[in-house]
């Protein structure tokens, strides 16, 4: 009878599971602003919900059985020992008929896990076939440049020294800046990680190359990335990061790279199997729709215990990209280099921890736990203390910046400058609680709002043979513009998905850039904006409402200067409007 029950709440629970799991997909494709149906899901959702509350059932059903209270006569003791056989034969029946439909409902289970490694695994990572040039080494009587791409997490523009910021100590960037090209309002289309990539690697806004949601939405095999175009002219390609979202099962990066290592720190030695990668994979994209992974996931806190403890370092990562430097010889380079350390939780090494906050004598950390607060809303960070939570941020630039160092040391020593292009730029930035309006979910960390704190990143861009020293470039510029910008630079076309437009022109004076526009989205569309060389508009596609700034005297969008240009607001509107519906954001 024990064996009964719980079979039979693992049954119940299972069916109840699969319905709610298939209601949620639905709610997903029909209600979610930037929600489509996806199969995927819908396998996961039934795993998963169907899953979970097999087991609660099953367990709930063995706690019935012992709990249960027995009759007490000895003719109710004894009656089943002198019960009809065919009594007999009906619960034997019936407890063969539980144990079939929990046996059904097993392989049910089983059927759609296959179900969902064959969706994942049918679309295994390959890159395009294409001609390999008989020589990769030149472009006519140039020798073809080295390419150097890194990306720094969560770095803002603003608290760069090249970039004004009054103390924060960045000499090696600074002195990079100065070598080359500084790009004054440069933004990425979306602050979050993996879209922001993206973007970058494929020339492509979020909506149009599929990658919407950090972690979750996959680069799809039939687009071209910087390493599969400089794979296919001939390169030696690298890729080496430090967080685990670029691992391919959440991201898909991978294609086009010779090398591709990950840098992360204490990750969980189980993460290094691939069916548990994978499975943290799929997890990971049902926790961001489903509501049961999402309760199971808040409850058990076990997500932000092994985001927060796998995190690279500045000087392990300066270490690999100088060996790989070292390996590729005399061909041409492709290097993508990810550095982590300004993403909270906010740690620098000691001597970093006190930088900018010497005389702090309050208990704030930044740690995972303080961030979980923040985030949670049951910490809000004000005053002393919130200017312990950016002292300790821009401690870890400024250790990152030491390390960083080291790697263009290592550039020249290899007699590798003169000829490699290196771009240094952000993927977002991060908020402290610089504006109150027009945010979503807080106002400190990312991705919250489409302000500068977040969408404004460096850009530098060192090139000694095309590149003038000092130049600096004051209109707006975009991550998808470095798709074309870089293959400009090695002389190799521009595939035609690029949505980007190459800083190239701005740099050698044939584009004055006072046409260029910067556009991007929250992953869930609801804020929306555009930039021109003087203004930025943020609109809010849920309400209608709208804010303008003027960037020529207002940098950090303190005022809203909409009521007195109300014709510049309707001109970027419809501009916002039109890309809007070129991106499928918007019909």
């Amino acid at each position: 009878m024990r064996h009964h029950d719980a079979l039979k709440g693992a049954a119940f629970g299972l069916l109840i599971g699969v319905l709610l799991g298939t209601m949620e997909v639905l709610r997903v494709a029909w209600f979610v602003r930037g929600g489509t149906f996806r199969f995927d899901l819908l396998l996961d959702a039934w795993l998963i919900d169907g899953g979970i509350l097999a087991v609660l059932g099953f367990l709930l059903g063995a706690l019935r059985s012992l709990f249960r209270r027995r009759p007490r006569s000895r003719r109710s003791r004894v009656a089943p020992r002198y019960a009809p056989a065919a009594g007999s034969a009906s619960a034997a029946g019936s407890r063969r008929a539980v144990l079939r439909l929990a046996a059904t409902g097993l392989v049910g289970v089983g059927v759609l896990a296959v179900a969902r490694w064959l969706e994942e695994n049918g679309q295994a990572a390959t890159a395009r076939v294409g001609a390999i040039p008989a020589s990769a080494d030149s472009v006519g009587d140039a020798p073809r440049p080295n390419i150097v791409l890194i990306t720094i997490d969560t770095l803002r523009a603003d608290q760069l020294g090249c970039y004004g910021h009054p103390f924060v100590k960045t000499p090696a960037l600074d002195a990079f800046a100065a070598q080359g090209a500084r790009f004054g309002m440069h933004l990425v289309q979306e602050p979050q990680t993996n879209p922001s990539h993206a973007s970058m690697f494929t020339g492509m806004y979020p909506s149009s190359s599929g990658v919407r949601i950090h972690m979750v939405d996959k680069l799809p095999n039939s687009l071209d990335t910087l390493a599969t175009t400089f794979s296919k002219a001939g390169y030696a390609t690298a890729g080496l990061y430090s967080w685990m979202s670029f691992d391919q099962q959440y991201s898909n990066f991978q294609r086009g790279f010779d090398v591709y290592q990950d840098l992360t720190l204490n990750k969980p030695g189980l993460l290094s199997n691939p069916l548990v990668k994978q499975a943290a994979a799929n997890y990971r994209v049902a926790e961001q729709y489903l509501v049961v992974p999402q309760q199971f996931s808040t409850l058990s806190g076990l997500n932000a215990q092994v985001e927060s403890a796998s995190k690279g370092r500045a000087d392990q990562t300066t270490d690999a990209a100088i060996a790989q430097l070292r390996s590729f010889g005399g061909k041409p380079f492709f290097l993508w280099l990810h550095y982590f350390d300004p993403h909270y939780p906010y740690e620098p090494p000691d001597q970093y921890a006190s930088l900018y906050d010497p005389g702090y004598r309050g208990s704030l950390k930044g740690d995972i736990a303080t961030v979980d607060a923040i985030l949670a809303g049951k910490l809000e960070p004000a005053g002393a203390d919130l200017q312990r939570l950016v002292s300790l941020y821009q401690g870890e630039i400024t250790y990152l910046d030491s390390q960083i160092s080291r790697l263009f040391t290592s550039l020249d020593q290899l007699g590798l400058t003169a000829n490699t292009v290196v771009a240094v730029t952000g993927d977002h930035g991060e908020s402290f609680a610089e504006h109150t309006q027009f945010e979503e979910d807080g106002n400190i960390f990312h991705p919250k709002s489409l302000y500068n704190a977040e969408a404004r990143v460096p850009l530098l861009l060192r090139y000694p043979r095309a590149v003038k020293a000092g130049a600096v470039v004051n209109v707006p510029t975009q991550a998808v513009d470095l798709f074309p910008t870089l293959l400009d630079f090695a002389g190799l076309p521009v595939p035609s998905q690029s949505q980007g437009t190459s800083a190239v022109g701005l740099l050698s004076g044939a584009d004055s850039g006072q046409q260029r526009l910067a556009f991007a989205a929250m992953p869930d569309y609801v804020f929306t904006t555009i930039a021109s060389p003087r203004w930025k508009l943020i609109q809010n596609n849920a309400s209608n409402e709208r804010r303008l700034y003027d960037l020529s005297r207002d940098i950090n969008e303190t005022q809203d200067v909409l009521a007195a240009n109300a014709d510049v607001a309707k001109q970027l509107t419809g501009q916002l409007t039109a890309w809007m519906k070129a991106v499928k954001i918007s019909s």
